[in-house]
């Protein structure tokens, strides 16, 4: 079942990896550190942005998911999309990098970075919510997998809880480093590095079996029956 729990449980997997990707931001944000209080207030904020986009993004996603499914084609959907983690998890870099200036997402992440730039100028607390905001649009690896699950979800509220579960998932891990003011030791984010193909095959091979409908309970169920599916939306009302 697709909603805030499993947004959660693959938030906090992916944690490790958000502080390496985003651990310099998380340290660059010019925090009020003059007390502990303001020091936590202000890291609360900026998780609390990021939380805000990505659930945003699981409320489109959803929508989309949620379309899919009435129309019967989210195993299809599910089938496709774990093929394309594989492949896009695992193209070599340059490839990926070529790819990412084609699709505009080194021109997002350079345009958010401008941004970051004037923003951190101005430190307020709404500032940092916004910040934060702009965080959860950076291209990401994990965001892009989660964001894949919510298409899977059966409504849109089921996408958007799912993303919502995803940024709560990830918040701790960031907090910390943002009010410890230091990294996770290199150590501990080498050993989730080299965790991160692992979990991209496990959730690629969950896609693939789910949409293969081999009637296995919550892994992979079996494809409703289109005639049933019709009787049931073409029942004449009385």
């Amino acid at each position: 079942m697709i909603g805030i729990w499993s947004g959660l449980v693959m938030g906090l997997l992916g944690s490790f990896h958000c502080v390496g990707m985003c651990g310099a931001i998380a340290l660059s944000i010019p925090l009020d550190i003059s007390t502990r209080l303001s020091l936590l207030r202000d890291a609360i904020l900026y998780n609390t942005g990021r939380v805000i986009t990505y659930t945003l993004i699981g409320v489109l996603l959803g929508y989309f998911g949620e379309a899919f499914f009435n129309s019967g084609y989210q195993q299809w959907l599910a089938f496709e999309l774990g093929i394309l983690i594989v492949v896009i998890y695992f193209i070599p870099s340059p490839l990926g990098y070529k790819i990412s200036r084609w699709l505009g997402l080194t021109y997002l992440t350079e345009s958010i970075k401008r941004c970051f730039d004037w923003l951190f100028d101005r430190p307020s607390p709404p500032v940092f919510v916004f910040i934060g905001m702009l965080n959860g649009l950076l291209p990401c690896g994990f965001v892009y997998m989660a964001g894949a699950t919510a298409m899977l979800a059966d409504s849109m509220t089921n996408g958007m809880l799912h993303m919502l579960g995803f940024g709560i998932g990830t918040a701790p891990m960031m907090m910390t480093t943002a009010i410890s003011r230091k990294f996770i030791s290199l150590k501990l984010r080498n050993a989730i590095k080299d965790l991160r193909p692992y979990l991209a095959v496990l959730l690629a091979a969950l896609f693939i079996l789910r949409g293969l409908g081999l009637n296995i309970p919550y892994i992979s169920p079996k494809p409703p029956d289109p005639n049933q599916r019709q009787a049931i939306y073409c029942h004449p009302m009385r």
